[in-house]
């Protein structure tokens, strides 16, 4: 299974949403970890942008189909 970028746009944009969401949860979880604020479930929070990365980079879960 060969990852790549994808060029339709509902794809690229689930890619987008997924870095920014891993992004963010990271700095999240860093903020939470320098102010001694708990995390309990941090590994369930970095699911849903993974969910999106995956869906818009992998050929199998991809929602608009890329022509090759």
């Amino acid at each position: 299974m060969k990852l790549h970028l994808p060029k339709r746009w509902f794809n690229r944009l689930l890619c987008y949403a997924g870095c920014f969401g891993l992004v963010f949860q990271v700095t999240a979880a860093i903020h939470a970890w320098w102010y001694n604020i708990p995390l309990d479930y941090f590994w369930w929070m970095l699911l849903a942008p993974l969910l999106c990365l995956l869906s818009g980079l992998s050929p199998a879960l991809q929602i608009q189909k890329e022509h090759h």
